[in-house]
């Protein structure tokens, strides 16, 4: 096997820069797709070199990657790469740890809230970048002018526990030893600089600081950063300083017609479908593993000729109790993809199916696998199938059309298990059809089709590869069903991204007010209309926390945490999360190296400082801002086209001094405040707690981001 990534060398306990990858090919040369390779350490693991996930599966070119952490030892570490059925084919890496930064004192030893420290060792320069720090627990310390190779100096972060805590210097993934120092509670006027932020647990907020008053203008969002139940309302009370004032409510929601809303019904059956036959399909990949050797001894499978038949069972209730047969001709063969549709409906002319296959095959499919990794291959042939079949249609009667929707095209992953009457033992993505004339049930034109399907089919592509490399590759869990989703919704935005760099500016565009091309246009309207309406409330619209398969609402919601994420991470982070055996808010700690109520905070307060008004936004820093996307442009334009009246829906409640706020929410819900001191006034104080002014939960993961805001 070819490899990259050999002899590099790291600090210790660091990431290596490039990840160790390996080409898996068949007897004849030719790359081999789906192949699972397992990455194992062979010397270096008892000083802590781990692989960050020990499996991969290679992509259509025959690649499969993984990351290495070395271990405390500057020791050479050794791992080898195989395919799971092939150890003899192993290819072996080396790489050297070198020293890390080192702490050897810090003073003094005892520290309060806005103390100074300074820390001396060695090897400091490593991590003096632009995302070096000092961390304090968890905490990153805000670091003072004058650093060195030997010495940093940083201010104490507020509202830490108090008693003992580890103090570290690290940038990224490099880090240096922990020496233990006593913080002790203490409550401090918080003099925070214009744009800089602190987020703190309830719990502390009311004891361990003080806001700085004098006219200062701050932003505040209470939040609920976790995952939860979407029926568990926890109602909650923010008060600036004295008790009664101001009391607000939930606004009014904005709403808008869910032209899918049983598309969403279906999915939340096949995300449960998915949960439900894991353990099968776990068992199954896994005898699977030990026939699969001979796959690499074979060559490329040549696609059916043309024309040629093929029965298929497919879904006919949109609670998965019924299924039909159907029988197919082949319309397209590519290189991932065939396409067959059904004899009883067409649907396009035959011209417009190799149109189609060439999109899906040639660019949409290869967006989707470099975003996300490789969907699975049961049936060892090398390419999913596209099933058009009215049978899709049929799954709304055309009178509930109108008022719910209906089903444009979706995975079923019970079709991956070898033993199932049900299954076709097979990738399939299943399709409606155009039928102008309402045949078989609402009609829908061919432009209409056109239009809907390609978002369609990079969404639902994305939970196939999602179900191969969680629970076929790693014998792990489903991932949970919003960020499953929203991954699915970064999926058609990554077209819509493909469409913006093929046609910069101003062309590909009908109308000189357009921001995106036409061709990107359809994948990403959804996600902006989506954005919209959540950000319209997001107290009562959670990111974490799915009402069945989710709401548009919902869906914008992850949609926009992870936009904001791959602008914080870079966007292999998404394909991390999908190759990954965690899920949910654990599997984004995990890839995003930090905790997630630490994300949830600086994500939430970034849904405003965006873009601040009258601001340019290079003075807020990228932490609180949405990157390539700028969120207020995107929103007033999304306003001009549906007809909304708020050019900036996210709404800004005011709480005065001596006021408080008070409503319910979800988890993985927040609300955003502003409080604005008067010149000459003292400092205020915050309370985050249940209406009764009791403590809330810390299950409820409740916490304050404060943000200053310029003057």
């Amino acid at each position: 096997m070819a490899s990259a990534g050999n002899g590099q060398s790291a600090a210790a306990g660091s990431v290596l820069p490039i990840p160790l990858s390996v080409q898996v090919t068949d007897a004849s040369g030719a790359p081999v797709k789906g192949s699972r390779v397992v990455f194992r350490v062979l010397r270096g693991s008892a000083t802590g070199s781990r692989m960050i996930d020990s499996i991969s599966v290679t992509s259509p070119a025959g690649v499969a990657t993984a990351e290495l952490r070395l271990g405390s030892a500057l020791d050479t570490t050794v791992v080898a790469a195989f395919p799971a059925s092939a150890y003899q084919r192993a290819a072996r890496f080396t790489a050297v740890a070198v020293a890390a930064p080192f702490v050897a004192s810090i003073s003094p030893a005892t520290f309060a809230s806005g103390d100074t420290i300074t820390v001396r060792g060695s090897g400091f320069g490593a991590v003096l970048g632009a995302d070096g720090t000092v961390l304090f627990g968890d905490a990153r310390a805000r670091l003072l002018d004058g650093a060195t190779d030997g010495l940093m100096r940083a201010v104490v972060p507020a509202c830490l526990s108090p008693g003992l805590l580890t103090v570290r210097v690290a940038a990224g993934t490099v880090m240096s030893n922990g020496l233990a120092t006593l913080y002790q509670a203490r409550s401090s006027s918080l003099a925070l600089a214009p744009y800089q932020a602190l987020t703190i647990r309830s719990a502390q907020l009311a004891d361990c600081v003080t806001l700085a008053g004098n006219g200062a203008t701050y932003l505040i969002v209470a939040q609920f950063a976790g995952e939860g139940s979407a029926t568990t309302l926890t109602d909650w009370r923010l008060g600036a300083s004295a008790a009664a004032g101001s009391v607000a409510t939930l606004a009014p929601a904005l709403r808008t017609r869910d032209e899918l809303g049983l598309q969403r019904e279906l999915e939340l059956f096949l995300r449960g479908a998915e949960q439900r036959i894991a353990p099968q399909a776990r068992a199954e990949a896994a005898a699977a593993r030990g026939i699969s050797a001979a796959y690499l001894q074979g060559t490329v499978v040549p696609p059916p000729a043309l024309g040629s038949a093929r029965s298929f069972r497919v879904v006919a209730a949109l609670d998965g109790t019924s299924f039909v047969n159907v029988g197919t001709r082949l319309k397209f063969a590519g290189d991932h993809l065939l396409i067959y549709v059904d004899t009883i409906g067409e649907g396009f002319s035959d011209q417009q199916y190799l149109a189609l296959g060439a999109l899906f095959d040639r660019d949409l499919y290869p967006l989707d696998i470099a975003a996300f990794g490789s969907e699975s291959d049961v049936d060892q042939d090398g390419r999913i199938v596209a099933l058009f079949t009215p049978q899709v249609n049929r799954l709304v009667r055309a009178q509930d059309c109108g008022q719910f929707g209906y089903v444009t095209g979706f995975f079923y992953a019970t079709d991956l298990l070898l033993e199932n009457p049900n299954s076709n033992r097979a990738e399939v993505f299943y399709s409606f059809i155009p039928d102008s004339t309402a045949r078989f049930s609402c009609a829908h034109t061919a432009a209409d089709v056109l239009r809907i399907l390609p978002g369609t089919f990079v969404h639902e592509l994305q939970h196939m590869i999602s179900f191969n490399q969680h629970v076929l590759a790693r014998s792990s869990d489903p991932e949970v069903i919003w960020l499953n989703e929203g991954l699915s919704h970064i999926a058609e935005e990554g077209a819509s991204r493909y469409y913006e760099m093929k046609y910069p500016a101003p062309t590909g565009r009908s109308t000189t007010e357009q921001i995106f091309p036409d061709s990107s246009g359809p994948f990403i309207a959804p996600q902006l209309l989506n954005a919209y309406v959540y950000l319209n409330n997001t107290r009562g619209h959670s990111v974490t926390a799915y009402s069945g398969a989710g709401s548009v609402e919902e869906r914008g919601a992850s949609w926009l945490f992870l936009r904001w994420l791959g602008e914080q991470k870079g966007e292999d982070v998404f394909r991390k999360l999908v190759q990954s055996s965690s899920v949910g808010a654990a599997n984004v700690e995990a890839q995003a190296g930090e905790p997630f109520t630490s994300l949830f905070g600086d994500f939430s307060t970034a849904l405003f400082t965006d873009s601040l008004p009258g601001l340019s936004r290079s003075v807020v820093p990228p932490r609180f801002r949405f990157g390539t996307r700028d969120l207020r442009k995107l929103m007033a334009r999304e306003a001009t086209i549906s007809g909304f009246t708020a050019p900036w829906p996210l709404p800004l409640f005011s709480l005065r001094v001596g006021g408080f706020l008070q409503s319910t929410m979800l988890p993985g819900t927040m609300t955003h405040a502003l409080v604005q001191t008067d010149p000459g006034s003292p400092s205020v104080s915050l309370r985050f707690t249940r209406q009764d002014l009791s403590a809330l939960a810390v299950t409820s993961a409740a916490q304050v981001t404060i943000f200053r805001l310029p003057p």
